[in-house]
């Protein structure tokens, strides 16, 4: 009488989605407190930027002001690196 209930699957990640998701991922890092963490949440980070340039870079259309944001990401986590490695030289 009745179909049967199925579990729903997740639907593929919309452009929104993955464009949040890496700007989510970098607000994390750059506000991350606890230097233990630091240094993955920025590799973390880069990787899910990674995934958004290659995204983009198969249809640029209208991607002009994210790619922007994407280089100054990727300059401040850039100096984050630096600095979290420098910590841990200092440390040393």
């Amino acid at each position: 009488m009745f179909a049967p209930i199925t579990p729903r699957t997740k639907s593929p990640s919309t452009k929104h989605e993955v464009k949040q998701d890496w700007q989510k991922l970098y607000r994390a890092a750059i506000i991350e407190s606890d230097r233990s963490k630091l240094l993955q949440r920025v590799e973390d980070t880069e990787a899910a930027i990674r995934e958004r340039s290659r995204s983009l870079s198969k249809s640029p259309a209208n991607s002009g002001k994210e790619q922007e944001a994407i280089t100054r990401a990727l300059h401040i986590l850039s100096l984050l690196r630096r600095k979290r490695e420098g910590d841990v030289i200092a440390a040393g």
